[in-house]
Order: C-alpha cells, then structure tokens, then sequence
C-alpha cells in the first residue's frame, strides 16, 4: 500500500538521554512537557470540530477535500501523532508547536485524490463510513491493548541504550500508521478504504 493517499514516517530512534528511560517518570515528565502542546490540540479540536461540519459541501461540489480541510483535519492528526509519539518515548524530538513544522515523523495526504462526490452527501457520507470502519475499531482495540503492554517496557531500551527499540518503534509506529489512516477515511480527508495493517 505504499501509493495509499496517506502516509506516516516514524524512523528510527536517533538518540536520547538515557534519564528519560527512568521507569514511568519519563512518560510522566514527557506528559507535562507537552501540556502546551495539548492546549494547541483543544483550541484546534474545537476548529476540527467547525470544519468538519462543512468539509463535505468541497467533495459534494468538486470531488476532491479542499485545502483548508487538509491544512486543519490533517495537520490535527499530524500534531496528535507526534506528541503522542513523543510521550511513548519513541522520538527524542520534541514536536514544533502548530499544524506543520519540520520533524523527522511526517504525516502527508494526496491532496490531489479524488472522491466518490456521494460521500459528501451532508453527515450521511461520513456516518456510513463510520459504519464501515467498526471492523477497523475492533482490530485497534485490542491492538491498542497490546500497545499499552509494550508501552510497559518501552523505557528499558530507552534506559539502557539511550534509544528507542526499533521493534518498539515498529510497532508503535505501524500502529499509529494504522490509526491515523483510517481517522482520515473517518473524516473524509481520503476516499480509500483503509488497509487492515501496521505497515506499507
């Protein structure tokens, strides 16, 4: 699926103190590090919240999310995915504050895809595939379950070799991969049913 419209790159680990690595209060000193991060998130929630009441009317009309949907739903999800990533100790790199910036993870779309114009049908476009995704939600349970184990034992490598796992990045990654592919069919930012899997 490597020509799927969305796209995640989580690469290797380049290195971090190995004092993040101290049992839990890393993720802990981690999670407050990035409370402004999370205040950034909450005012563009509610702005995601907005554009998502009239992001079908672009595809209804032209076939294809408008920019504007990209630049707010997709840098949303891209912001979410790097703080949740830099909490999981999977990156080293603290996030750039607002929508886009420069970092080693990069979340990117096709903006040039075009979409069926039925899914911009007002709310019953993207309430169908809600629908359609209950098989997805189910697998990211209890992957999600899984990951909340591995996440138990994520600051061990961290402590000991002061850098992440690459199976411990694989995984989280490949699952945040997943879960960011399939909120974008959520809310319309591609047209392409989601593929069942944490990897290309």
């Amino acid at each position: 699926m490597a020509d799927y419209p969305v796209q995640v790159t989580v690469p290797r680990d380049e290195g971090q103190n190995r004092l993040w690595g101290i049992p839990f209060l890393g993720i802990w000193v981690r999670g407050i590090l990035v409370i402004p991060q999370l205040v950034i998130l909450f005012f563009v929630a509610i702005a995601v919240g907005l554009v998502m009441l009239v992001s079908w009317i672009p595809i209804l009309l032209t076939g294809r999310m408008a920019g504007w949907g990209y630049t707010i739903l997709g840098g949303y999800q891209r912001l979410t995915l790097r703080v949740g990533l830099y909490v999981l100790l999977i990156t080293g790199r603290y996030p750039p504050f607002g929508l886009g910036g420069d970092h080693p993870i990069t979340l990117t779309f096709d903006e040039s895809e075009l979409q069926n114009r039925l899914w911009g049908i007002p709310f019953v476009g993207m309430f169908v595939r809600w629908i359609l995704l209950i098989p997805h939600f189910i697998v990211l349970l209890v992957l999600g379950i899984v990951m909340g184990l591995l996440i138990l034992v994520s600051w061990i490598p961290v402590l000991v070799n002061a850098h992440q796992a690459d199976v411990i990045v694989g995984f989280v990654g490949g699952y945040y991969l997943y879960t960011m592919r399939v909120s974008a069919y959520a809310v319309l930012l591609t047209g392409r049913y989601p593929p069942f899997g944490l990897s290309d």
